[in-house]
């Protein structure tokens, strides 16, 4: 269905979502607008991921955040998950600490809402790890408080363990079609292959149109320009 941005509501207890669409749809704005308004006082720690982190406009544009490497913002913490790595000889190398850093994050903040935003991350082999802190947040983070909301190029990139625990998720134009029907089959909230294909031609004609999928009971849909 169609709906203005004031006329969809989503879930405030400790959840998982994923937000996908290929470069530069909006998808951290979006991620961004949504912590600024319907999300500014649901978490007490949100604790960004990003290997991008310093090139990323999205972020350095908001002025509640400022400098991503001293943030404004009280309980708001940017990592880039990714660090070097000096070896015996000398030499230096890069090693993404997605995981440990989710678990040193989880082990300081169990207990307080707080959410995780993986942004970008999908590209690497961090994200698809069963049984890793990542697939452990999926299951159970929510008995401690704790959300997890990642942001990718492709809805199939994500680890299957968290994609079976959302509760929403937001789907910018792909050209990737496998990823968007996989999405929609694994996720069954709109009710034809008709409307299906109509929602795909719509997020086509318009560059930061988005569908919002949300999969807890009641389930529901809207698209949103």
């Amino acid at each position: 269905m169609e709906a203005n941005d004031s006329l969809y509501e989503l879930p405030k207890y400790p959840h998982c979502a994923i937000i996908c669409g290929q470069t530069g749809c909006g998808k951290t704005e979006f991620v961004l607008d949504l912590l600024e308004k319907e999300y500014s006082e649901v978490f007490k720690y949100i604790v960004i991921l990003c290997p991008t982190i310093q090139w990323n406009k999205a972020y350095k544009n908001r002025e509640w955040i400022g400098d991503v490497r001293k943030p404004k913002t009280k309980n708001l913490i940017i990592v880039n998950p990714i660090v070097e790595v000096r070896e015996a000889n000398g030499s230096l190398y890069e090693e993404e600490k997605l995981q440990e850093l989710l678990r040193m994050f989880f082990k300081k903040y169990a207990g307080h809402p707080t959410l995780y935003i993986i942004d970008d991350c999908s590209a690497t082999k961090e994200l698809t790890k069963k049984k890793d802190m990542l697939s452990e947040l999926a299951f159970s983070g929510r008995h401690a408080e704790q959300s997890v909301w990642v942001i990718s190029q492709r809805y199939n990139s994500v680890l299957k363990d968290l994609r079976e625990q959302t509760k929403w998720l937001c789907m910018f134009y792909t050209k990737d079609r496998d990823s968007f029907d996989n999405c929609l089959r694994e996720n069954d909230v709109i009710p034809t292959l008709e409307e299906r294909q109509r929602i795909k031609e719509e997020l086509k004609k318009k560059k930061h149109r988005k569908l919002i999928l949300k999969t807890d009971q009641p389930t529901d849909y809207w698209l949103l320009n």
